[in-house]
């Protein structure tokens, strides 16, 4: 399992460094860029709290109850990074939003490619 989120994170930001070359380009703004990687971290972050997750379920003994913390506690975790980076950190909103977008994306398309080859 290690192995697949290795290649799910490579993925992930090998989508977000576009991602941010494409924006640093179109806006020549190095804010922007940023902006898509805290997006894209924050889209990387979420990929590590479910495999922690999900490898404490099957843990014997261990119920449903805590896949149901895990998407709560992403969505906490999503709604508490956007504030942070948009009110605190003062980042561009399409950017960042185009970073966690992208990255998600790029998690589900490399997630269903990959359970393809397996």
């Amino acid at each position: 399992m290690r192995k697949v989120l290795l290649r799910l994170l490579a993925i992930q930001g090998a989508a977000t460094l576009a991602i941010a070359i494409g924006f640093y380009i179109a806006f020549d703004s190095p804010l922007a860029a940023g902006s898509v990687f805290y997006g894209g971290a924050m889209a990387a972050a979420v990929s590590l709290l479910l495999a922690w997750r999900v490898s404490r379920a099957q843990r014997p003994g261990a119920g449903v109850a805590g896949l149901y913390l895990s998407a709560l506690e992403r969505m906490v975790f999503v709604a508490a990074a956007f504030v942070f980076a948009l009110f605190v950190l003062n980042l561009v909103p399409l950017a960042l939003i185009a970073g966690f977008i992208g990255a998600e994306a790029a998690y589900y398309l490399a997630g269903s490619l990959l359970r393809r080859q397996a």
